[in-house]
């Protein structure tokens, strides 16, 4: 049963298709060499972006969550095979990576989300400890470095504080409060969480169009703390933007 309650079963069809073939189209670029270095690097990122998209459309429609594994795999070659073409940069274009890998609020969404679905589909300590290492960042942010120490980096550099601290003071909050307090404070971030994205992600309202790349608006972030910290989701499981299914495995 389709998950989304804005778009229909029949639009993430279309769209997964899609991307799907645009998919496809960059791996035959990467494959055939014909790309510069550094068009490479975007291609590689091109690509990763989609195989995320996809993985978040298919959860929006309804999938199984067992079948995700393959493009959790996937996502996870694409980022190191990112990592290598970005080291591969002649010295003069090595600035060019840190658009790819610094913690802009697009990137920090996209390493939220995808080290959330990692963790929460049960991808295993070995898989979570690359992806880990990918997002690197060590010391820049409190929500992620207590995350990744959680997940077993018990080595990281620990931050205090937060780069998007309106956004996410209450999440990480929720971490240290007592537990009978630790669901209200999710609550309240899902509550936010929404209208915190506006003027800063991408995809803020483009459900509002057929041709603007909407895949689901969900909080993985908020599940990935629930799931980490065991915090009771009872009071806010329905939240439209809660991927409870992820947290609970149905």
């Amino acid at each position: 049963m389709i998950r989304d309650n804005i778009k229909t079963t029949a639009y993430f069809d279309e769209w997964i298709d899609y991307d799907q073939g645009v998919i496809q189209q960059i791996q035959d670029e990467l494959a055939s060499n014909s790309l510069s270095p550094y068009g490479r690097v975007q291609a590689a990122y091109d690509l990763a972006k989609k195989i995320l998209d996809r993985v978040i459309m298919r959860y929006s429609r309804g999938d199984r969550l067992t079948d995700f594994r393959d493009d959790l795999e996937s996502l996870l070659a694409v980022r190191e095979q990112l990592k290598l073409l970005c080291d591969a940069l002649p010295p003069g274009e090595q600035k060019n990576r840190f658009q790819y890998e610094r913690l802009s609020f697009d990137n920090y969404l996209d390493f939220f989300w995808w080290l959330s679905l990692a963790a929460c589909l049960g991808m295993g300590e070995a898989h979570l400890s690359r992806v880990i290492a990918l997002i690197d960042n060590a010391g820049q942010d409190a929500l992620i470095d207590r995350i990744a120490a959680k997940l077993g980096d018990h080595q990281r550099a620990v931050s205090n504080e937060l780069v998007f601290p309106k956004q996410y003071a209450l999440l990480l909050q929720a971490l240290d409060a007592p537990s009978q307090e630790q669901s209200n404070l999710v609550k309240k971030f899902l509550d936010s969480w929404y209208k915190g994205n506006k003027n800063l992600a991408a995809w803020y309202d483009n459900h509002k169009g057929e041709d603007t790349g909407y895949v689901g608006y969900w909080c993985f972030e908020a599940a990935l703390v629930v799931k980490l910290f065991g915090i009771d989701d009872s009071s806010f499981r329905t939240h439209p933007h809660y991927p409870a299914d992820i947290v609970h495995n149905t």
